[in-house]
C-alpha cells in the first residue's frame, strides 16, 4: 500500500534579492577607499617607470659620449652647427627658421626634429635612435606646437650637455677628468622654445664654481615628480630629488604650455646659491677650476 504524502508550499526564503540600498552604499564607499589609495601609487609607480626609461637613455648617451671621445683622439664633444642652423642641447643642430618653420603642425615639428637628431647629431653614429634623446616623461612631447618663433612650449628633446665639459673654462679632454664619477656631462634640461637650446649653464659661468658655490642658469627639467637624471663621464646615469623651490617652479613652469620659459632669471626665481640642492651640484660640476 503506497502512502501518498502531501507537499505544502515551498518555503520562501527570508533572504532578500539583491543588495539593499544601504549595501550598495557600503560597496561605493569601499570602492571609493580602495581607489583613492591605489591611484597616487599608480601614478608613483608610472613615474618611477619612466624614471627608469630615462636612466636607461642616459647611460647610452653616456656610452655614446665615450664612443665619440675614443674616435676623436680623447678630445670632449663640441658642437658648432654649420651656417643656417643652431645648437640644440649643445650636441645636435636644428634649423634657424625652427620652430616659427613648423606652422604650429606637432606632425611636422616631430618629423623635423628627429631627422635632425638622425643626422645633424655628433652622438647619432653611436646612438641611432632619436627615442634615446627624448624621456618618456617629458611632457611638452604632449603640449600644442605654437606657431610663434620662440614660445612654442612643445619638445622633443629632453637632455643637454653641460658646459663644464665643453664651455669656456671647462674641460675640453676626457684625460683632465680626474675623477669621472662625480662629473656631469648631461642633465634633463626643460625649455619651452621649442627644444632645449644649446648647452645647460650655470649662473657666472665655469671660474665661478667651488664646491660649496652653484648657482644653475638653466632650467632643470621635473618629469619624473620631483626628481632629475643625470649621466657622468665614468659611463653611469643617476637621479637627484629636488628640494629647492625654485627649481621645482622652474621645472614645472617650463612644463606648461604658452609659458615663455628657459632659465630661472626670466621666470624672477633664484635657486639659492648654497642650499642642499646646489652644494650636491657644485661637487659634480667638476672643471679645472673645480676638479
Amino acid at each position: 500500500m503506497t502512502v501518498e504524502r502531501e507537499i505544502g508550499p515551498r518555503q520562501k526564503s527570508s533572504r532578500p534579492i539583491g543588495f539593499t540600498l544601504i549595501e550598495l552604499l557600503v560597496v561605493i564607499a569601499i570602492i571609493a577607499i580602495l581607489a583613492s589609495l591605489l591611484l597616487p601609487a599608480l601614478a608613483r609607480a608610472k613615474l618611477k617607470a619612466t624614471q627608469a626609461t630615462c636612466l636607461s637613455n642616459e647611460k647610452q648617451i653616456a656610452l655614446a659620449y665615450t664612443m665619440y671621445v675614443g674616435d676623436n683622439n680623447d678630445k670632449l664633444l663640441t658642437n658648432s652647427p654649420p651656417a643656417g642652423f643652431k645648437s640644440g642641447g649643445g650636441f645636435w643642430s636644428l634649423e634657424s627658421s625652427a620652430p616659427g618653420s613648423w606652422n604650429g603642425n606637432p606632425d611636422i615639428a616631430l618629423a623635423d626634429v628627429q631627422g635632425n637628431l638622425r643626422t645633424n647629431n655628433l652622438l647619432s653614429p653611436f646612438a641611432p635612435n632619436p627615442g634615446v634623446f627624448h624621456c618618456p616623461g617629458d611632457v611638452r612631447f604632449r603640449n600644442p606646437v605654437s606657431t610663434a618663433a620662440n614660445a612654442t612650449g612643445w619638445a622633443y628633446d629632453s637632455y643637454a650637455l653641460t658646459e663644464n665639459v665643453c664651455g669656456s673654462g671647462g674641460y675640453t679632454k676626457a684625460s683632465q677628468i680626474k675623477r669621472p664619477s662625480n662629473c656631469f656631462i648631461f642633465v634633463e634640461q626643460a625649455d619651452s622654445r621649442g627644444y632645449n637650446a644649446g648647452t645647460f649653464a650655470v649662473s657666472g659661468g665655469n671660474a665661478n664654481v667651488n664646491a660649496g658655490y652653484l648657482k644653475p642658469e638653466d632650467l632643470f627639467a621635473t618629469y619624473h615628480g620631483n626628481v632629475s637624471t643625470f649621466c657622468l663621464a665614468d659611463g653611469h646615469a643617476e637621479s637627484k630629488k629636488w628640494i629647492d623651490n625654485a627649481i621645482l617652479a622652474g621645472g614645472k613652469s617650463a612644463n606648461t604650455s604658452g609659458v615663455q620659459a628657459y632659465d630661472y632669471s626670466v621666470l624672477s626665481l633664484s635657486p639659492s646659491p648654497t642650499g642642499p640642492d646646489e652644494i650636491w651640484l657644485a661637487q659634480h660640476w667638476l672643471t679645472p677650476s673645480n676638479p
